[in-house]
């Protein structure tokens, strides 16, 4: 059974990964509530972007936002529960970044780009569509060239020209040069936020997926039937990453001589890996 090995980082970072999910459509069930409405017929503390949303089941889709000005249409940071960290192939499924692609990164996960502004993926062309028109009616300066892309079956990407332009000039950096090197990027994956730490110059290393329930067998049962990236969150909430317990040894190894303060790193035993934070 392949080992996943876990990876995290310095304080006040918080952070968690997620993969390759490729889901159909679903349609979520219409709530026994719909007598509390509000005026135009919507349920109370919804939305219009809502009421786009309501046939969709919640974890098909993600749609985030950053920094909206107050309006009338979309009035919350974030609608949906796919993970922000889901991976996907670019546009016409082309690796999305081709400088990245270069160094085997096919799929990236959209959110974890650091450059404005992708709201990311619904299922549905015409409810992507429909969804894309009202954020430009919210912010038409922020998403002035929004647009969706078909990326695969049931993956419809919304993010701006702008933002596909600037991610496509992506390059590897320190990270990926000195700290990961040759490891097989399919058995590990880094997860940071954006702007505090040094050194990492996007959200992610690594594709392992860590979407999976963790095998069974953990040494703390409180572990057991918990996906690796909610092990992640309950044991180590700042910076955190998912390795092979091998290449581990090589992984911090490297992030010490790169930088002193990883010497404190530790780490405990889960379920077919290690969980490795501050």
């Amino acid at each position: 059974m392949r080992k996943h090995l876990l990876f995290t980082g310095v304080a006040a970072i918080a952070a968690l990964s997620l993969f390759s999910c490729k889901k159909d459509q679903q349609v979520a069930p219409q709530s026994s509530i719909g007598s509390t409405t509000e005026a135009g017929g919507r349920l109370a503390g919804t939305d219009e972007l809502d009421a786009i949303l309501k046939d969709l089941s919640p974890d098909t889709y993600l749609l985030a936002f950053d920094g909206l000005p107050a309006n009338a249409y979309i009035t919350k940071a974030r609608y949906g529960g796919l993970s922000d960290e889901t991976q996907y192939y670019g546009p016409g499924g082309r690796p999305p970044f081709p400088e990245l692609a270069k160094i085997g990164y096919e799929r990236i996960p959209f959110r974890k780009i650091w450059i404005k502004t992708c709201p990311t993926m619904i299922p549905v062309f015409d409810i992507a569509s429909r969804a894309a028109a009202l954020a430009k009616k919210a912010d038409p300066k922020q998403f002035a060239d929004l647009a969706v892309y078909e990326i695969g079956k049931g993956q419809q990407l919304l993010a701006t020209k702008t933002f596909l332009a600037a991610g496509a000039r992506l390059t590897p950096d320190v990270i990926d040069q000195k700290v990961i090197g040759k490891a097989s990027l399919s058995k590990f994956r880094l997860s940071v936020p954006a702007g505090q730490l040094p050194y990492f110059t996007r959200g992610f290393y690594g594709t392992a997926d860590i979407t999976q329930v963790a095998g069974a067998g953990a040494r703390l049962t409180v572990y057991n039937g918990l996906k690796w990236e909610d092990i992640l969150r309950k044991r180590f909430p700042n910076l955190i990453g998912c390795f092979d317990p091998e290449i581990m040894k090589d992984i911090r190894a490297n992030f010490v001589r790169l930088d002193a303060r990883f010497e404190k790193l530790n780490f405990e035993e889960v379920a077919g890996g290690v969980v490795v934070g501050f």
